[in-house]
């Protein structure tokens, strides 16, 4: 079992990362869980990319143009450390589980068709696609997708209140479907971005988890 750090700006943040680590099939031990804003992994990210210990690191791509750009602006010109797993979500981490349409439609009871649609393909890579979100991800699904929920108690957990800028059990109402109900391998047909991101040659390979792997 191989002890990692998971890094993540909220809970919903870091469960897509247990579940993405969970997904590879491979076994982890979380040794701690850093709550970090995006601003502050920024920050951090070299001194992260420096440890022995492996870290996974997982932010949105937010106003950045795409990944690549993302991490050459936060990493300069040093190379990601063999032990740091560095993933980038378009545009947020949410949009990945809304990626899981038939799942998450289901989950939060609403119509699959009221879900955003993909967005055009790069012409430069025809298999880069993403949902359509209009404005942030996370953002619409509270304000056109929970307030549509035939669940009561949804609407009651994702709705902001006034001046609050998320529901008031954001967390307590979207964990169990991470944990339980979301389906990886639906979404990423949805989000090329997660598609990148569970692939299991992208996980680090320093000496200790070519070792591990060799067991498995």
């Amino acid at each position: 079992m191989i002890d990692i750090i998971i890094v993540g700006e909220d809970a919903v943040t870091r469960e897509i990362i247990k579940r993405l680590l969970r997904h590879t099939g491979k076994e982890f031990n979380v040794i701690r869980e850093e709550p970090i804003r995006g601003g502050e992994i920024k920050k951090k990210i070299l001194g992260y990319n420096r440890l022995e210990l492996p870290v996974c690191v997982l932010t949105d791509l937010d106003e950045s143009d795409c990944p690549p750009l993302l991490i050459k602006e936060w990493f300069k010109e040093m190379p990601i450390n063999p032990n740091l797993i560095f993933r980038v979500a378009c545009d947020e981490s949410e949009s990945w589980l809304m990626a899981d349409k038939t799942g998450f439609s289901k989950f939060l009871g609403i119509k699959k068709e009221i879900l955003p649609g993909l967005k055009k393909p790069d012409f430069r890579n025809p298999y880069n696609v993403e949902l359509n979100f209009p404005y942030k991800p996370s953002l619409y699904m509270m304000r056109e997708l929970a307030v549509k929920s035939s669940k009561k108690i949804i609407v009651q957990q994702l709705t902001p209140r006034k001046g609050a800028k998320k529901g008031p059990e954001y967390n307590t109402a979207l964990l169990p479907f991470i944990q339980r109900y979301w389906n990886i391998d639906e979404a990423v047909k949805n989000s090329y971005s997660l598609g990148k991101a569970v692939k299991l040659n992208g996980l680090p390979n320093s000496h200790r988890f070519k070792n591990f792997l060799k067991k498995v």
